[in-house]
């Protein structure tokens, strides 16, 4: 390959992964050319060791480069068929605004929507697009003070409609395309396989997921808690306190075409809450604590704190100990894996919660949300229950975190005697965690 063509090729390979984050300086580049300068690009297995040790500066850009490794250096006819698979979406999409721009018109003319705005609307239920298109067919209809309406209502319909499709475009969230999709093909394949580890990472059972993935994992799960804690933040501003928001109630009620059949008021915030974990670490208990504590240390901007506890046979506070532990490796870097050979006997919650009254009551408030992360597999259950229910008396909410699938809940006498006292969720997968944090009343 001559020089100015593998000029040509690396500088598109690198354009790739600036696509997925990986920034790459004039030193590198040429580095990674003189690399492959002097290799040649018939080994296939060399050319990608020397573009990832001149390219790739983290653990974390690892899954992205071999994911563009992959595409880019496929076959022809593969490469082919990405490329035609992506303009193909790209038509579809811009018949679907251009479809939608259409049956969007107040009295025949078109309104001032985003492209943005109009793929929020092609990705609605269909039953919601026939209340929009309702509306509009009424307002045409509609008069002011025994005057037909004109063009001059045309800003205050749109701005009706733009309020409600930003709503739509906040509950379908990330599930649908709401931009247009590119017509790389090569980007477009390596991002499909990126979402569909995604996917698969967020089905799998923690425990099961091996040394070599975790680091793609932490990456995962602080983008999830990212997302989730502005989902949350925006949710924590409104409620039924305080005088009705009129904005709010005309917006939400654009689904019901207009008619106010549900109120949004404002309300004062709450304080913060504070997080409390108490973390079992008996058996396989460990690789569990580990990931739900990144997550959940993921979403410090919404709370005033967080404790953190583990226990086998007796409480051990480890909140010192993960200040500032808040990367996968930190996380490793801690002596967690230590404190396995701390702990002997059984598992025993009684003692736990009896040792978090006895010595750590004072964190324990009405601001106060408790996370149990166990099986639920302890000695002296009907002990621990008595615990559970004072511990409920004092504190904001209990989330229990049950690593056991449901279906075996029925095996484990001592759930039944918990449950009255908590909210308790099967949680052994990261899609378990997510849906548990965006949904529980106590969270919040």
């Amino acid at each position: 390959m001559q020089r100015s063509e593998l000029d040509r090729h690396l500088l598109e390979f690198i354009g790739l992964l600036r696509e997925g984050g990986i920034s790459v300086n004039l030193t590198e580049f040429q580095d990674a050319l003189q690399g492959l300068t002097l290799i040649g690009m018939e080994d296939k297995s060399r050319v990608e060791g020397i573009l990832q040790s001149t390219l790739v500066k983290s653990v974390n850009q690892l899954p992205w480069f071999q994911e563009v490794f992959r595409v880019f250096f496929a076959p022809p006819e593969a490469k082919s068929a990405w490329q035609r698979k992506a303009q193909e979406k790209a038509e579809s999409w811009k018949k679907g605004v251009a479809q939608s721009r259409e049956e969007l018109r107040f009295q025949g003319e078109e309104l001032k929507f985003s492209d943005e705005q109009l793929a929020t609307y092609m990705n609605l239920p269909e039953a919601e697009k026939e209340r929009l298109k309702q509306f509009l067919e009424r307002s045409e209809e509609g008069t002011r003070n025994g005057m037909q309406l004109d063009h001059s209502f045309q800003p205050m319909v749109e701005k009706m409609l733009h309020g409600s499709l930003e709503y739509w475009k906040r509950k379908l969230g990330e599930d649908f395309p709401i931009t247009p999709p590119g017509q790389e093909g090569l980007l477009n394949e390596a991002q499909r396989a990126m979402r569909q580890k995604e996917m698969h990472y967020l089905t799998k059972d923690l425990k099961d997921i091996p040394p070599e993935e975790w680091p793609e994992v932490s990456k995962l799960i602080r983008r999830l808690s990212r997302r989730l804690a502005s989902q949350v933040s925006r949710r924590l501003g409104q409620g039924k306190r305080g005088s009705l928001d009129m904005r709010r109630t005309v917006r939400e009620n654009l689904r019901y075409g207009g008619v106010l059949l549900k109120q949004t008021y404002r309300k004062r915030r709450k304080g913060k809450p504070k997080f409390v974990l108490v973390c079992d670490m008996s058996g396989s208990m460990l690789k569990y604590t580990e990931f739900i504590l990144q997550f959940i240390y993921g979403l410090t901007s919404l709370v005033s704190g967080i404790e953190t506890y583990v226990f086998a046979s007796h409480l051990v506070n480890i909140t010192s100990k993960l200040r500032g532990a808040q990367t996968f490796q930190g996380m490793l870097n801690t002596s967690m894996t230590d404190l396995v050979g701390e702990f002997g006997g059984g598992t025993n919650l009684a003692v736990s919660l009896e040792e978090l009254h006895e010595h750590y009551g004072s964190s324990l408030s009405r601001r106060t949300v408790l996370f149990i992360l166990s099986d639920a597999q302890t000695l002296e259950g009907e002990k621990a229950a008595v615990y559970l229910k004072k511990t409920r008396g004092k504190v904001r909410e209990i989330i229990w975190l049950n690593t056991l699938p449901e279906k075996r809940w029925k095996d484990v006498r001592a759930i039944e005697l918990f449950q009255p006292y908590c909210q308790m969720f099967e949680c052994n997968t990261l899609g378990h965690l997510q849906d548990i944090l965006k949904k529980s009343t106590g969270f919040v």
